[in-house]
């Protein structure tokens, strides 16, 4: 339960210290006094959204803590264990600090926390219910998750079971799906790699072949120029009398005869007779080459063709031979790769069938659990229903069965809350038919029925008897005593006679001092209560009227909590 609540910098809270007792307490004062400040302070103990919002005009931060008094047996401490947060005792204290730059910093036990950490504590120990708990009733997606708070472990377990195997069967329908949708492109992608293969295979191509025949072609294209060009080189250089040669042998010949004269005579002598020998080499290569030469239309024209296959592969797969032969290298490997297992497929549908038969069989058990939940729930709340001053009203929980193409994680089932606030009417959905009132009548019957089955030790009402009034505002207040025998209840009411049923009364009022506005909170003695309670009565101008019917209301009450003990 919560022992100890401090706020400080919280909107219009300046500094806060709450004490707090087992039993119901309720929280009244004028409307904008802070009541619901302080609840959404409580809130951000245990994992509510943060804003700089809520810091106070002026203030840098805001920061609040609470001490809570846990039951040894409470779950809250395998979660601390989880996080490795020590505990020596029952008390558990939360800070939580929000300065104007957006930090937020949260501890446990003096431990740092991230936020989620504290959403997975702080629900073993606060539970409130307001307007989002109003909301959550109006949402027929939410009906099957409320029905299935009022299970047993057992029944957890089995969902639980089913959820794993629903999460495993979508895995696979996904991963089927993805098959189905890319085996078709695989089949494109391997017949596009085949073709490609094919076509730089059959060129078989080699390293270097196109210089070799671009050197070739040039040869045979030019044929005629070479020939006359060689022909009339080697004619400069070996005709007789007049050829290169001979003229060199002479001048060879006449230097020899000078050379030993004179060192320069001697250089000009090795000089020539090197050239003489290099031009003799020269003409029998040209020699040679002319044997050789030969011009082969046919091979021009192989040629030419080979090389727009070339020509043709590189414009596809590269701008360069060696990039064509890599590239097709490259294919072979990617296909190589590729591993297509036509029994994937089969094998991965018969899973899923398998899958699909056994969430079935799940899901039927967990729906005869839920019809037999669904009975013992409509018993419950129609009797709590007649105790609130609706003994017209019927409350049934209507089941639709979805069809095997539509389950969903939580069954087969699809569950929607019905009501007839008359006699003689149908059944109606809940969203259509419930008042104001007649809704917060509905929503204090699920949590009367709920609050033994709860692992928190604190609830909040906050404004839950809005839009009632008379003898339902006082079953209602006889309704949150006795939630409050199981459990710690903090309850904001405007309602006197929910106030009067309170163990302890704080009255929030709202004040000024220099030039600011500031909440203050007074926990109230019996004279005080009678004062808080004539005022919640009167509206405006206490009388002794009003006093005297407070008293009475505050007797009466007492009486009241007497008998429900």
């Amino acid at each position: 339960m919560l022992k100890e609540l401090i706020i400080n910098n919280f909107a219009i809270i300046n500094e806060l210290r709450l004490d707090f007792n087992k039993g119901m307490t309720a929280l009244t004062g004028e409307t904008g006094a802070g009541k619901s400040i302080i609840i959404d302070a409580l809130g951000l103990l245990v994992g509510s959204r943060s804003s700089i919002d809520f810091i106070r005009t002026g203030k840098d931060k805001l920061k609040v803590q609470g001490l809570f008094e846990v039951n040894s047996d409470s779950p809250v401490f395998a979660i601390l264990d989880h996080y490795g947060i020590d505990h020596t005792d029952s008390s558990i204290i939360i800070n939580r600090e929000i300065n104007r730059k957006g930090r937020n910093v949260c501890r446990i036990n003096n431990e740092l926390v991230k936020t989620n950490t504290l959403k997975d504590v702080g629900k073993f120990l606060v539970e409130i219910h307001g307007q989002n708990q109003q909301q959550e009733l109006m949402d027929e997606d939410n009906h099957i998750d409320i029905l299935d708070r009022f299970s047993d472990d057992d029944f957890k377990k089995s969902l639980h079971q089913y959820q794993e195997l629903f999460h495993q069967y979508q895995e696979k329908l996904a991963r089927l799906r993805a098959i189905q949708k890319d085996s078709q492109n695989i089949v494109q992608r391997i017949d596009m790699l085949k073709f490609q293969i094919e076509e730089i295979d059959s060129a078989q191509l080699k390293k270097g072949e196109d210089e070799e025949l671009e050197t070739e072609k040039n040869h045979l294209a030019n044929f005629e120029k070479i020939n006359s060009s060689l022909q009339e080189s080697y004619r400069i250089l070996s005709e007789n009398n007049i050829g290169a040669v001979d003229s060199l042998g002479n001048v060879r010949n006449n230097l020899d005869d000078i050379k030993e004269f004179d060192k320069t005579y001697q250089e000009l002598y090795d000089s020539i007779n090197g050239a003489y020998y290099q031009i003799q080499d020269d003409a029998a290569t040209i020699s040679d080459a002319l044997e050789n030469l030969d011009f082969d239309e046919d091979r021009l024209d192989e040629i030419q063709k080979r090389l727009n296959v070339i020509d043709n592969l590189e414009k596809k797969y590269g701008p360069s031979l060696d990039e064509i032969i890599q590239y097709g290298q490259n294919a072979h490997d990617e296909l190589n790769k590729i591993d297509i297992d036509d029994s994937t497929e089969d094998k991965l549908t018969k899973s899923i069938e398998k899958d699909k038969t056994d969430l079935l069989e799940l899901g039927k058990a967990l729906s005869d659990d839920r019809h037999a939940i669904a009975n013992d729930l409509e018993k419950s709340i129609n009797n709590q229903l007649k105790e609130l001053f609706m003994k017209n009203s019927k409350f049934n929980v209507q089941f639709k069965t979805l069809d095997s193409d539509s389950l969903t994680e939580k069954g087969i089932d699809q569950i929607r809350f019905n009501l007839k606030t008359n006699v003689g009417e149908d059944f109606k959905p809940l969203v259509r038919v419930a008042s104001g009132g007649e809704l917060s009548r509905v929503i204090l019957a699920f949590e009367s029925i709920i609050a033994e089955k709860m692992n928190v030790d604190t609830i909040i009402f906050d404004e839950i008897d809005t839009g009632v009034s008379g003898r339902v505002a006082q079953a209602i207040g006889d309704k949150i005593y006795r939630v409050a025998q199981s459990v710690q209840v903090l309850c904001i009411t405007h309602l006197p006679q929910v106030a009067a049923m309170s163990d302890q009364q704080l009255e929030i009022k709202k004040e000024t001092v220099r030039n600011k506005t500031q909440t203050k909170v007074l926990l109230l003695n019996d004279q005080d209560r009678i004062e808080a309670v004539s005022l919640m009565l009167a509206g405006t101008k206490i009388t002794d009227l009003t006093r005297e019917h407070a008293q009475e209301l505050l007797e009466l009450a007492q009486g009241e909590q007497k008998r429900l003990d």
